[in-house]
């Protein structure tokens, strides 16, 4: 019995030692294991917004709310890779839609919503939630700043006036269908009103919801404060990826050096701005652009006053700038000469011609040859690229024969080498040393290709919107006291002419269209202080708002730059631009203009092997 006893006895240790083993348990044979390596939820830190006092939609301003809002909200349509690094457009929480158009040219359009699609606290998401969003944006009460991308929609006016927003032309006539009716056919509806930032579903229940707390996105907002907005993935989301950042959170972007700094010490994933020294290594390498942004600086001319209500001499001082040169003096790499008024990232919704390349031959490869060169970051397609292909303003001039025509014209104007030429005043609000700076270079070139003296002068931003809102006749005429008008009013201001000369201003779009920035310069526009007319261009932009066809409607619009670039009320000088880096080791960003980022998609590169 002993001895059959200490059988056993070995038995049970040996069947207990692999059972300890099965367990994940390991001898100790004396040597130290390393520690197994807790990794946390996969993490995106990222510098490129602003401090966000909001997470409303329609209220946003802040630089950077848009990406922002884009992973918290989902609209009737999202943005996708489209496989350059740019956005394109997709369904979203729409699976499909129909668009009908009447005899008049007038769009409807009907949106069939997903099935199932839920906000992030479980309730489901319905076609009532986007006429609730855009109701309210429409209501002049709630004074939200995004207001006119409603405008297209039907008896918007009547909202305005009447301040009811009922009448707006969107309805829901059951939870998944939405109905919207528009005056027209306008191309950037889909763009900026379906998959917009600022026109993202609302519930009646959380109108004043400010933290981004409910969302029907990707992403919730987990925390939001003054400096940092942190996102969490949002499990409820129909498309949910699982490899997607689990958490991204936006700091408050700081000074272009420090948050480099943090993008080198592994602090940041992504930051904008980038310091000069980066971004000269990137402009020397030929291989990159400046990311565009929706902003051209340029030179308003008053043509309702001697001497610019004369075409040649408009075009003269036009033709003297050398838009390289001004940007080369600025030593801004981010800036572009400006080749029209409207600025590079605007969209250009028209077909992009098919480019029909030769098959390359078939030849051996070389084992001696240098490795072939990094092809160029990819350029988004928009109403500048657009114009480059059809040649409706040439991109590139050669100043001194520009130099030479302009001064022709000067001199078919009256003022042969100058002479006799009024000296002029040019405005401009000084908010850097690169304002005046713009303004030394031009006054510099007027002299020296026109001989013409141009005086130039910074004001404060109360008194250049003073010298361009026209004086009224009502401002003048006052009562002296004995019944009888005051006539100490010049003629200009009696006449409600602005009375600025020249004047440098930023031009902006409201909206990625081209046609509300050429709008301005229409004859019929209150915006167009210059006081330009040109029934050419008003047809033109009058037929671009009427046509159905996008191709029609932007070459209606080429055409109506090509004309106001001619005429000269205004001169176009440079377009802002960007910048951006990502870590190293990241892939799978994507963004459309304005710096405007898509994080969904960024991963870890995957190495070889």
């Amino acid at each position: 019995m002993g001895s059959m006893k200490k059988k056993w006895m070995f038995l049970l240790c040996a069947l207990l030692a692999l059972a300890l083993c099965a367990c994940g348990g390991a001898p100790d044979d004396g040597t130290d294991q390393p520690p197994v390596e807790e990794t946390g939820p996969y993490t995106l830190h990222v510098r490129v917004s602003e401090s966000q006092a909001t997470l409303s939609p329609a209220a946003v301003t802040a630089r950077g709310g848009e990406t922002i809002l884009y992973h918290l909200f989902e609209n009737l349509l999202r943005w996708e890779d489209g496989g350059d690094g740019w956005a394109v457009l997709a369904n979203g929480q729409a699976e499909s839609y129909t668009v009908e158009t009447d005899y008049a040219g007038n769009a409807t359009y009907t949106f069939t919503l997903r099935e199932g699609i839920v906000w992030s606290d479980g309730k489901a998401v319905t076609a009532e939630d986007f006429v609730t969003a855009w109701q309210r944006l429409a209501d002049p009460a709630n004074e939200l700043p995004h207001r006119e991308l409603m405008s297209a929609i039907t008896g918007y006016g009547e909202v305005q006036e009447d301040g009811e927003p009922a009448p707006l032309g969107v309805s829901a006539p059951d939870s998944r269908t939405l109905v919207v009716a528009l005056n027209g056919s306008p191309a950037w509806f889909l763009e900026e009103v379906c998959a917009g930032a600022y026109t993202m579903p609302v519930r009646t229940d959380l109108v004043s919801q400010t933290n981004g707390a409910v969302t029907n996105g990707a992403y919730r907002a987990a925390a939001c404060t003054s400096q940092l907005v942190t996102l969490e993935r949002s499990e409820s989301y129909y498309d949910a990826d699982p490899a997607s950042p689990e958490i991204i959170e936006f700091a408050a972007i700081s000074d272009s050096q420090s948050d480099y700094d943090a993008l080198l010490a592994g602090e940041a994933a992504l930051v904008v701005d980038l310091p000069a020294e980066p971004l000269r290594v990137l402009a020397d390498s030929g291989l990159w652009t400046a990311e565009p942004v929706t902003e051209t600086y340029g030179v308003l001319l008053n043509t309702q006053k001697a001497p610019f209500d004369n075409e040649n001499v408009r075009l003269a001082f036009h033709l003297a700038v050398d838009r390289q040169a001004i940007v080369d003096t600025l030593g801004d790499l981010t800036a572009r000469p400006a080749p029209g008024i409207v600025p590079y990232g605007v969209s250009d919704y028209s077909a992009r011609p098919a480019v029909e390349e030769e098959p390359p031959e078939e030849t051996l490869p070389d084992p001696n040859a240098a490795p072939e060169p990094e092809k160029p970051a990819a350029v988004c397609w928009d109403f500048r690229t657009h114009s480059l292909e059809v040649v409706t303003a040439e991109h590139v001039h050669d100043h001194e024969a520009d130099c030479s025509y302009a001064q022709a014209l000067l001199a078919n104007a009256g003022y042969p080498g100058g002479s006799g030429f009024p000296e002029v005043e040019y405005l401009y609000v000084y908010s850097s040393e690169k304002d005046a700076a713009i303004a030394r270079a031009l006054q510099s070139m007027w002299k020296e290709c026109l001989g013409v003296s141009v005086t130039i002068r910074g004001v404060n931003q109360e008194e250049y919107q003073t010298a361009l809102s026209p004086a009224l006749h009502e401002e003048n005429n006052e009562d002296d006291g004995n019944g009888e008008s005051s006539e100490a009013g010049t003629e200009e201001e009696l006449s409600g002419i602005p009375s600025f000369t020249m004047a440098a201003q930023e031009f902006r779009p409201f909206y990625s269209d081209a046609e509300i920035l050429l709008n301005r310069w229409h004859s019929g526009s209150e915006a167009n202080v210059s006081g330009y007319a040109s029934d050419a261009f008003d047809i033109l932009l009058d037929a671009a708002s009427a046509v159905v066809s996008p191709d029609a409607r932007d070459a209606y619009l080429h055409d109506a730059e090509a004309i106001l670039l001619t005429d000269s009320p205004v001169i176009p000088v440079l377009c802002r631009g960007g910048s951006y880096q990502l870590a190293d080791g990241l892939a799978g960003l994507y963004r459309g203009a304005d710096q405007v980022f898509f994080l969904y998609d960024v991963r870890q590169e995957k190495t070889a092997g």
